[in-house]
């Protein structure tokens, strides 16, 4: 066997497991994207319910459970982004570029 025909098939064998597991990784990075998009809505529900940033970044830490608490330590640059987006901006849309964002990356 020629060393260009070994190699391929030792990286075919290699990539088999990425290439199966993608489907999982698609779904684990979407439910990722969604509990972050959960959180940055939770801090745009703040500031339109007229919340200081200061105010919606303890209420929103305090107020994540289960899996999307492992993001309380980005809450605060969350809610520089999300104070400073223009008022008119802030609706279902602002989850909505969250997630596509995230799923792009």
């Amino acid at each position: 066997m020629s060393p260009f025909r070994s190699f391929s098939l030792v990286c075919l064998v290699a990539t088999a497991p990425l290439v199966a597991a993608a489907p999982v990784l698609a779904q684990d990075k979407a439910a990722e994207c969604a509990l972050q998009a959960e959180m940055v809505m939770a801090v745009v529900a703040e500031r339109t319910g007229g919340a200081s940033a200061g105010d919606a970044v303890g209420t929103v830490q305090a107020g994540l459970e289960g899996d999307v608490a492992k993001y309380a330590s980005v809450v605060p640059a969350v809610a520089d982004w999300v104070y400073s987006l223009p008022e008119k901006q802030l609706g279902d849309s602002v989850g909505t570029s969250w997630t596509e964002a995230c799923m792009a990356r």
